[in-house]
């Protein structure tokens, strides 16, 4: 069964939670004020951390970067809940930073707790997660980028043996891009190519009409394996990760997709992409992808 948005959230965040185990084991406490010893009172911790070795220091980096992509990735999937979410959020936050980043006075000689504070931290991110609505569906949710249509364009052959049944989304820069190069694009057999995809969207829209429903709901592709569906809202990339630029076209379609895996947490969704570079942008924002079918 493939896996669903929040299996891939909870898979990183047992990662993290090793990295947090080895920073453990590379990490120490100090005394370094005694009140019998001085004639200063101090009002806060008596001990602080001792300074990380190579290894440590490495395997801090390296937690650093993975957790705060990680959770950025949470924040857009939170995003829209109610204000107490987001103190909840940030508590839990600061209880893994507090242990990663090791820069403060402590109350307690022994990293132990501070280590189980963060861990406590990352679990109740998770329990965020919990709440995230959207039924539970093995059906995927695939949103493809435009390369992935214009390198098949017969969308009704599509097949996935990762997926067998699936939910094909459009979404609004992939379309903008498709109509501007069946009339731009310079080579003809891409203008050909977008036109047919267009032409095809026009039915698909046309059957959602004549069945009452509306495209932006999904309409059957082959009944019983696939169903098509437009995201008309262009994305909103104030609220996306903050390291996509609005500017980008592949950026813009990767925000989409992090907006539909918000909204279909319990379900598997992957980017459709042959692109390496979008490839590349989708692993590091923990973004599952999959390739398009050859065609026929």
């Amino acid at each position: 069964m493939a896996r669903t948005v929040l299996d891939n959230v909870k898979g990183e965040a047992t990662r993290i939670q090793g990295l947090l185990k080895d920073l453990l084991a590379q990490s120490s406490i100090q005394k370094w004020y005694d009140p019998n010893t001085s004639n200063v009172l101090w009002i806060g911790g008596h001990f602080s951390w001792n300074p990380l070795g190579d290894k440590g220091r490495q395997i801090q980096a390296r937690l650093l970067e993975d957790y705060r992509r990680f959770l950025a990735v949470i924040r857009v999937l939170l995003s829209g809940h109610p204000d107490s979410t987001v103190d909840k959020l940030n508590d839990a936050d600061r209880q893994v930073l507090e242990f990663v980043q090791q820069n403060e006075l402590l109350f307690r000689p022994d990293p132990r707790p501070y280590f189980e504070s963060a861990s406590k931290g990352i679990a109740g991110l998770l329990e965020l997660l919990e709440g995230l609505y959207g039924k539970a569906d093995d059906k995927a949710t695939l949103v493809p980028d435009t390369n992935a249509l214009l390198f098949n364009p017969s969308i009704e052959q599509w097949r996935f043996h990762e997926a067998p049944q699936f939910l094909l989304i459009l979404t609004a820069p992939v379309l903008s891009e498709l109509d501007s190069l069946k009339i731009n694009h310079r080579v003809e057999a891409v203008r050909e190519k977008a036109e047919r995809i267009i032409r095809q969207m026009k039915e698909y829209r046309r059957r959602a009409d004549c069945g009452g429903g509306r495209l932006a709901d999904g309409v059957d592709l082959v009944s019983g394996i696939s169903q098509i569906a437009t995201l008309a809202t262009e994305p909103r990339m104030e609220d996306s990760v903050p390291w996509l630029d609005p500017a980008n076209k592949d950026d813009r379609i990767l925000a989409n997709v992090i907006e539909v895996m918000r909204t279909h947490a319990r379900s598997p969704v992957w980017l459709v992409t042959r692109d390496i570079n979008l490839q590349n942008k989708a692993d590091y924002a923990s973004v599952p992808f999959i390739e398009p079918p050859y065609p026929i």
